[in-house]
């Protein structure tokens, strides 16, 4: 392998990159353009959230396109046979296509969010730009599909933000139901398993590995297996506290931009609309809304970014 290039797999896979990263731009653009035609309260919305809106709508897109395609990347018999070293044409095209999403969102994280979403980006936009070398290729797909509560998550954030979570408060509390389970099952236990995979690879390989590459993927995987449990616990946290009653359940204060996580609250009956406004700049990232009491929720509350 020629020094001069760090990644002398990545030619053929440049075109895929470069149109994906241009296609998740115009998914964007397209959002601004025709959600005001199709969302009623979109013009209800301030700057904020019209920028978080479009920013789901892309994350919706790239999670379902390519939650089948992480799929097929699992049958590669050459991934299979050296998940550490081994190459897929096929598995390359489809870590371009997704290596475009995160330059996408790191680019749009700078302009739009905080720099814990700026660095989130860039780390997943190197990794797998570094499967082109080629390395770890094999692990790629697996983490790929920690996408698959992704859509779950989207529709819940949307349809806290059009109203409709009070339209159909019964169809809001089961998707966020079912958030949780597969949230629990691709990323805790889907996840964690091939992270220990992961671990025993790496120690296995280790004489073929430099020290630092170690030192970096291993930790940046406890990392983001932490942050899977971390927000895990507040989902529940958050889902008992509605079942005990506690409906004053607050998060830190969400930072610039929305993108923030899952399980929120919504606005109190008889409520003041400017302390709702401020209980809902409070909320955090990725909070899960439960309804007050199941499974009618009380009053439709302003919501927060995601992810």
């Amino acid at each position: 392998m020629s020094s001069l290039n760090p990644l002398p797999h990545l030619g053929p896979h440049l075109p895929p990159f470069l149109l994906s990263t241009l296609f998740f731009y115009g998914i964007q653009y397209t959002s601004h353009k025709i959600s005001p035609r199709l969302v009623a309260k979109y013009g209800e919305f301030d700057k904020c959230t019209r920028t978080g809106w479009a920013t789901h709508v892309v994350s919706m897109v790239h999670a379902i396109l390519v939650i089948p395609l992480a799929f097929q990347c699992l049958s590669s018999p050459s991934l299979k046979s050296d998940p550490v070293f081994g190459y897929d044409h096929f598995v390359g095209h489809v870590f371009a296509f997704s290596s475009g999403y995160f330059l996408w969102d790191t680019l749009d994280s700078l302009m739009n969010s905080t720099i814990g979403f700026v660095v989130h980006g860039a780390a997943c936009l190197a990794v797998f730009m570094f499967s082109f070398r080629p390395f770890l290729a094999g692990f790629g797909a697996p983490f790929l599909l920690w996408e698959l509560s992704t859509p779950l998550l989207n529709i819940h954030w949307f349809m806290d933000k059009s109203g409709l979570s009070a339209r159909y408060p019964t169809f809001f509390l089961a998707n966020a139901l079912i958030f949780m389970l597969v949230f629990f099952l691709a990323r805790i236990v889907y996840g964690g398993a091939n992270s220990l995979l992961f671990f025993r690879t790496m120690w296995d390989e280790r004489d073929r590995i430099p020290l630092h590459l170690h030192v970096i993927y291993c930790s940046g995987n406890l990392a983001l297996n932490a942050l899977n449990w971390l927000w895990f616990s507040k989902m529940l946290g958050k889902m008992y506290a509605r079942i005990q009653g506690d409906e004053k359940v607050k998060s830190p204060k969400a930072g610039k931009g929305e993108k923030e996580p899952l399980l929120r609250d919504d606005a109190k009956d008889g409520e003041n609309p400017a302390q709702s406004k401020e209980e809902e700049e409070e909320e955090e990232e990725g909070s899960l809304t439960l309804p007050a009491n199941p499974p009618s929720p009380i009053v439709e509350k302003g919501d927060r970014d995601v992810l």
